[in-house]
């Protein structure tokens, strides 16, 4: 029996076939490991990973990317490779270039765009080698080119995040010092009306007393009336109380935080509402600390007051960990969470949230129908490393 001889043509096919699947495996475990690691380093490391696989893809010794900036101004961002071969590339680098582009012998380098999701260049790869190479092949340019368009979506990602976070320390900073206007402004008109028509308010109502007692005995038609402006006038001046106290409270300013929002729960036992000290703490912090922590409760009671329909309010005031946390429970009637609804109808939730997020602090409320709510805020209790 004979063996049949070996068909070169179709070992040297098989051959072809063979290193075919072995380039196209390179290729797709050039993208699929490198984009699992990008999702895992920060800008900087990215580039420099990038730029060592493409490097290492193309047995090339050395490359560069660089960068433009909104002026056009180019910087290189990463390097790999002799600093002398690097300084070369970076004089080929064009912004202009669409597509990967092939530099042919003496300088063997190839360009590889990164574009933005406008279409437009912001960076370019350069690869080079210290001798000639021949041009890489159709395919393993397009395997490049989608791993700077890889390279390129991670860095614009990295650029607009940092812009929001840039634009969120802005508004933050905005509301912190509209918030301090306000409370600035609130304390000017609550001094003024003090000093101004409360005094004047009060005088009155002396005045009107002292006329009251010296004057003869009147028609009883006359002396109703007379006993009308006397009320009249006490029910203004305690209307002037109410509106300095609910600017700015003058008990928080001498006796702090603790009493202010005792003073304040006033209102819900005026309410016929049962209010219980779970916990106080009765130290004195720093001001924007205490003014902050009073807002968030002076609104909660408002909230009580006008929504829950409760009972009974527990009220919760603890300095733990150098931290104040102000909670506060009722027993109404609870909300339902509506998306739909928050912007419009909780804006006081919404401010109870910004004032805590603004001294670094945490805000939550729980509520459930029929099952009450529990508004709790927690706020650093320190400025400059100390309690006051």
């Amino acid at each position: 029996m004979h063996n049949t001889p070996p068909d070169p043509g179709s070992a040297l096919a098989m051959r072809a076939h063979f290193r075919q699947s072995q380039s196209r495996t390179a290729r797709l475990r050039l993208l699929v490991d490198t984009g699992q690691e990008l999702a895992q380093l920060p800008p900087q490391a990215m580039r420099e990973r990038v730029l060592a696989r493409a490097c290492a893809f193309l047995a090339m010794d050395h490359g560069l990317l660089q960068e433009w900036d909104a002026e056009g101004c180019a910087s290189v961002t990463a390097r790999h490779g002799s600093p002398a071969h690097i300084a070369r590339l970076a004089t080929l680098a064009d912004r202009d270039l669409r597509t990967p582009h092939w530099h042919e012998p003496p300088h063997s380098v190839l360009q590889v765009p990164l574009r933005g999701s406008d279409g437009q260049a912001f960076g370019v790869l350069v690869l080079g080698n210290s001798v000639s190479l021949r041009a890489p092949e159709h395919e393993d340019s397009e395997s490049l080119q989608l791993l700077a368009t890889l390279l390129a979506a991670h860095l614009q990602n990295q650029r607009l995040l940092t812009t929001l976070k840039a634009r969120d320390r802005t508004l933050s900073d905005l509301v912190n010092r509209l918030l301090r206007a306000q409370e600035d402004e609130r304390k000017r008109v609550a001094y003024d009306l003090h000093d101004g028509l409360a005094q004047t308010l009060a005088g009155l109502h002396q005045r009107l007393q002292g006329f009251a007692g010296r004057c003869p005995t009147l028609p009883d038609a006359l002396a109703a009336d007379l006993q009308a402006i006397l009320s009249l006038a006490q029910h203004s001046v305690g209307e002037g109380r109410q509106l300095i106290a609910g600017l700015r409270p003058t008990v928080l300013d001498d006796f702090g935080l603790f009493k202010a929002l005792d003073k304040e729960a006033d209102r819900l036992r005026d309410a016929g509402i049962q209010v219980l000290w779970r916990s106080h703490c009765a130290a004195r912090l720093p001001s924007s600390v205490e003014i902050a922590v009073f807002r968030i409760g002076q609104e909660a009671i408002n909230n009580v007051l006008k929504h829950a329909q409760a009972s009974q309010v527990a009220l919760t005031l603890e300095l733990r960990d150098e931290t104040a946390i102000l909670q506060v429970d009722d027993n109404g009637k609870g909300f339902a969470h509506d998306p739909h609804r928050d912007g419009a109808d909780h804006v006081g939730l919404a401010t109870m949230q910004e004032r805590a997020s603004l001294l670094g602090g945490r805000f939550s409320c729980v509520s459930v129908v029929g099952g009450g709510t529990q508004v709790q805020a927690s706020v650093p209790a320190l400025v400059n490393g100390a309690a006051q």
